[in-house]
């Protein structure tokens, strides 16, 4: 149940873009939780956009409606994820991918590897609620992949206290 929040400037990101990223960061996150991209796992999975008003946004202590350098774009992604899922190289893979995509998004832009900045959240066991109950990473794990290799079930076991 990864939920990827993308804030950004007014008019950084146009629907051609949003749409490339909101498919592609589906699928980077779910393969790093669970090594699997499932239709279970996209139905939980929510990419939401968060666009900045000029006068709300400000790199550098300038405000980018006072700026006159406004096509350069910075993107903050939060990736809030249930803890045990993203530990160690896979959290490390998910900065890598993100940005990537964010450089296919914009191919033109030489340096938005700088300016998109990757920030994985977790959630502490117990503290993710659907359905009007508590969810585990182990319960979201096998969830999205019926198939999860018992290794991974184990690492996510051991990573949350239930190992």
């Amino acid at each position: 149940m990864p939920l990827v929040r993308i804030s950004y400037p007014e008019g950084a990101l146009p629907p051609e873009q949003k749409s490339l990223l909101a498919a592609e960061l589906t699928e980077i996150v779910l393969d790093a939780e669970v090594d699997a991209v499932t239709e279970a796992g996209r139905m939980v999975t929510v990419v939401q956009f968060i666009e900045a008003a000029a006068n709300d946004w400000a790199v550098g202590g300038k405000l980018r409606s006072e700026s006159t350098e406004s096509h350069v774009n910075h993107f903050i992604v939060d990736v809030i994820v249930l803890a045990g899922l993203l530990g160690g190289e896979r959290r490390t893979e998910v900065h890598r991918r993100v940005t990537e995509a964010f450089k296919r998004a914009f191919p033109a832009d030489p340096m938005i590897a700088f300016r998109v900045w990757v920030l994985v959240h977790e959630v502490r066991e117990g503290s993710w609620g659907a359905a009007g109950q508590s969810v585990s990473a182990l319960d979201v794990a096998g969830f999205i992949n019926a198939k999860l290799d018992p290794a991974l079930r184990a690492q996510i076991a051991a990573a949350i206290g239930k190992g």
